[in-house]
């Protein structure tokens, strides 16, 4: 048991470096921003993969985040006056599957 925190800590660091490689990109700097708005997060990040429209009148933006070879899936949800209320390193399509969205 007490080599067991050895084994799981590589684990952990693995998937936060995951997300940390795109911490530093235009569109999720924006995007962290406590006055985040659709249009200063695609002034940063420019055209959203898809966008998608919510049933509580906000919109949610897809974007796919690359560095390299590696890639990864990045949503931002507005609400109907264009703030950013939620973002996550998953789909909009996902996020309401997970119940995220409305």
């Amino acid at each position: 048991m007490r080599y067991s925190t050895l084994l799981v800590a590589p684990l952990l660091s693995a998937c936060s470096f995951s997300f940390m490689q795109y911490d530093n990109t235009p569109l999720v700097k924006a995007t962290y921003n406590d006055h985040a708005t659709k249009e200063s997060v695609i002034a940063a990040g420019g055209k959203p993969d898809s966008e998608l429209t919510l049933s509580d009148r906000g919109t949610c933006l897809n974007y796919t985040l690359r560095n390299g070879s590696d890639s990864m899936p990045f949503y931002i949800a507005f609400d109907e006056h264009g703030k950013r209320n939620h973002y996550g390193y998953i789909t909009c399509q996902s996020a309401q599957t997970k119940r995220i969205l409305k």
